[in-house]
């Protein structure tokens, strides 16, 4: 073969590979996309189901506290796992932010028990969390739930800011 030949076939070659790569990397960028929603999703539902225990255990004269401590760890769990999946550090510092807000309304010693009793102090902080909640949007009455980084992020940024 002649020398304009074998940069022809090099160049196809090349292309080939090039547009495999391409088709690779958006096929991972989506399937990112796609764990970072459904993920951000696992804590949009905790939040709002937080809020929603809250708000049902004021309502019952507090008849079954450890519901709430029992949603404060989903909501750590769900925190946690999407802080061990990502890899962006701002989005890191974000949950990371969250986690440390989250982590002042667990009770004991972070396991769960079944024989649970709040003092008028975590209750009043557990009212007052549900409130925040509420007013922010993380609730099931808010309407859509929009898992998009952006506007996520505003909310949670907005959530974790001191008042």
């Amino acid at each position: 073969m002649r020398k304009l030949d074998w940069i022809k076939v090099i160049l196809v070659v090349s292309l080939l590979g090039n547009c495999y790569l391409f088709l690779n990397q958006k096929r991972d960028n989506r399937k990112q996309e796609i764990r970072d929603e459904l993920l951000n999703g696992y804590i949009y539902r905790d939040l709002a189901q937080l809020e929603a225990t809250i708000h049902d255990q004021q309502d019952h004269n507090w008849k079954n506290e450890t519901l709430v401590v029992q949603k404060i760890d989903d909501t750590m769990d769900s925190i946690i796992m999407r802080l061990g999946m990502e890899r962006d550090n701002d989005k890191q510092t974000v949950f990371w932010k969250l986690h440390d807000y989250m982590k002042k309304f667990v009770v004991g010693d972070g396991t769960l028990a079944l024989d649970i009793t709040l003092d008028d102090r975590q209750r009043a902080d557990y009212i007052s969390l549900g409130e925040k909640l509420r007013s922010k949007g993380w609730s099931f009455k808010s309407g859509i739930i929009d898992t998009n980084w952006d506007i996520f992020s505003s909310k949670l940024e907005e959530l974790v800011r001191e008042s």
